[in-house]
């Protein structure tokens, strides 16, 4: 069994790579190459905490593999983040355990390269004003990836205290040589930005529609539980909206099912994959007008499409550590 640290994962994974990987992934998934249920979420309140586990399998890539996520909100006070992952793979011909790896690293540039795999098909070509919505690990990692598949003048960044944007203002601009403005609201942060991206734990939407400008597309990563919603209904309902997978978008999705409830929209509006339009099956884009949506909850088979190639790359260029179990 090969044992991956997080700095050893991140000298292996190349953004071009993972995110033909991913395509690949969501193409076999919307085809029915794939297994994933939805992810299993297990409260455990005696010890303030929860564990996820997030199983999947790739046919073509004969990737099997899980995902299990731990959330403690009082890791601070440990110095350890209060989210942490770990992914196993398994032999699809004996199920023996071939490795395991740190997730942290895997799950934030996964979730930025899905969105930059949908933006190749959802926005416009010319897109010079990218807008983020939140300045933290997943803000990074989307400018990373972003910069892959479109060329911006500007990007804009909106924090709350405005420290958090300034680092990684501090941090990115000269590496992907593009202006980074640190902006005083969400507001002026989307107000003509073509590509937007929420990456907020926030509870109440911070994204309305009147500031998007015909012809934007968003891609909305932060929400992923029932209650949290970072976009209004107004927002969903305006827009043309592709989702990284229905089944877990309706058991999860506060963006989506507060639209619902709401009544903004119906359920036939959130019926389009990626994978579907990647594979020739729905349409992207109509217009140069229209406002595109991408919603993602991050989901197994982004995880182990990512493991499995990480894993590939370490025995090609023997990394990592082998230990018998």
């Amino acid at each position: 069994m090969l044992i991956l640290s997080e700095r050893q994962i991140q000298a292996l994974i190349d953004v071009d790579e993972l995110i033909a990987a991913l395509e690949r992934a969501h193409i076999q998934y919307s085809t029915g190459k794939a297994v994933m249920p939805v992810r299993l979420v297990v409260p455990v309140p005696q010890i303030e905490g929860r564990i996820t586990s997030m199983p999947g399998y790739l046919n073509e890539n004969k990737a099997l593999g899980m995902k299990v996520v731990t959330y403690f909100h009082n890791n601070d006070k440990q110095n350890l983040p209060a989210i942490l992952a770990t992914i196993m793979l398994f032999s699809a011909a004996t199920g023996k355990m071939i490795a395991v790896m740190d997730g942290g690293y895997i799950t934030a540039i996964r979730t930025a390269c899905a969105s930059a795999m949908a933006t190749k098909v959802l926005a416009n070509q010319n897109t010079p004003v990218l807008g983020i919505l939140g300045a933290g690990v997943q803000a990074k990692a989307h400018i990373e990836a972003l910069c892959r598949v479109r060329k911006f003048d500007k990007i804009k960044i909106y924090s709350p205290s405005g420290t958090s944007a300034a680092s990684v203002k501090k941090k990115l601009e000269a590496e992907v040589g593009v202006a980074i403005e640190v902006v005083k609201s969400a507001e002026d942060t989307v107000y003509g930005a073509d590509l937007i991206v929420t990456a907020t734990t926030a509870k109440e939407p911070i994204l309305k529609a009147e500031w998007v400008k015909p012809g934007a597309h968003i891609n909305a990563v932060g929400s992923h539980r029932p209650d949290r919603r970072e976009i209004d209904g107004a927002t969903v309902a305006r827009s043309k909206v592709v989702v990284d997978c229905r089944e877990a978008i309706v058991a999860e999705c506060g963006d989506i099912l507060l639209a619902l409830e709401e009544k903004s929209i119906k359920e036939a509006a959130v019926q389009t994959e990626i994978g579907a339009v990647l594979a020739g099956m729905k349409p992207g884009r109509n217009n140069t007008d229209e406002v595109t949506l991408y919603k993602s909850v991050g989901i197994a088979i982004q995880d182990v499409a990512t493991a499995h190639l990480v894993y590939q790359k370490a025995l090609e260029r023997k990394i990592g550590t082998r230990v018998e179990i």
